[in-house]
């Protein structure tokens, strides 16, 4: 008896220390993800930048506080929306966790063709970004909020992925002199609660979910990290919010898309069905431009209607 007591002990204590190490490389994980730059596009013969994809653009560098840096590609793409485009006014691409701007190449289209600009910039701790960790969409729309006061008085679409659309709509929630230029946005993906969407992760990686992604949300907390919910400042977007989100989503269960819809002043779903976290984009490319041309000319007809008046 006694040899067995030791023994539920000795596992006990065992299970303590594995649980205590994976929370431990989770949060290390969630906090430097995989940094996908240029030799990540080489290897995987995907374009390094723009001029790959012959488009003219300039590249700059967005200095913030704590010596933090953060790469923006500024593309021109010649394009001439006319009427049904977005005339005068650019997109800014906000990528999604463990992601850059190269991987965003890779979804500028239809836009590319809808809007005179593109605007894409690595999130802390992503791509080429300098100086800091990732602080996973926490404060990160004082970023974005900044790099649209760099760019102007322009009219913008927000186009976010994932943790960037929720970036993007923390940044149009807020009180700020950019939040009349944003005309829209577009969230792919986008999740109500960010605890539901680290399990999700784990979950498509094939491992168990709690209690690890509890003890690490207190992790985060503890070192600063606290997550506003996002369907408190979705009330509080005034612009159009098209919403584009695959059925079979597991990182971000279609229920939270339908939340945020019906928690929103002005908002469309699209639902593609059978599409993933990733692809909803691709799997029924027909349907998913028409709704991004139909939500452009919206847009633009408003936007010429207020400079009208």
């Amino acid at each position: 008896m006694a040899d067995l007591l030791g023994l539920l002990i000795l596992l006990g204590i065992a299970l303590v220390v594995l649980v205590g190490v994976l929370t431990a490389l989770l949060v290390r994980e969630a906090s430097r993800p995989p940094r996908h730059s240029a030799a990540y596009a080489i290897a995987r013969s995907l374009p390094c930048d723009p001029g790959e994809l012959e488009l003219d653009f300039e590249e700059w560098t967005l200095d913030r506080s704590g010596d933090v840096k953060l790469p923006v590609w500024e593309v021109a793409t010649g394009a001439n929306p006319g009427v049904g485009g977005f005339v005068g006014g650019a997109a800014v691409f906000v990528h999604g966790w463990g992601q850059s701007r190269i991987d965003m190449l890779a979804r500028i289209e239809p836009w590319c063709s809808l809007c005179d600009r593109l605007v894409l910039y690595d999130l802390r701790g992503h791509g080429d970004a300098e100086g800091g960790l990732s602080p996973l969409g926490c404060r990160e729309e004082e970023d974005l909020i900044e790099l649209l006061r760099r760019l102007g008085d322009e009219r913008v679409i927000l186009v976010g992925h994932s943790m960037g659309a929720v970036v993007a709509i923390h940044a149009a929630a807020q009180e700020s002199e950019v939040k009349d230029h944003i005309a829209g946005i577009a969230a792919y993906g986008p999740y109500a609660d960010f605890h539901t969407s680290v399990q999700g992760r784990l979950r498509v990686a094939g491992y168990p979910a709690r209690p690890i992604t509890d003890l690490a949300m207190m992790w985060l907390k503890l070192c600063g990290i606290r997550h506003r919910r996002v369907l408190d400042d979705v009330p509080n977007v005034a612009c159009p919010m098209l919403i584009i989100h695959g059925t079979e989503d597991i990182v971000s269960p279609l229920s939270h898309a339908r939340s945020i819809a019906e928690a929103a002043v002005d908002a469309t779903l699209l639902e593609i069905e059978g599409g993933g976290h990733l692809d909803a984009h691709l799997v029924d490319p027909q349907t998913h431009d028409e709704a991004v041309g139909a939500f452009l000319a919206r847009i633009g007809a408003g936007v010429a209607q207020t400079c009208a008046v």
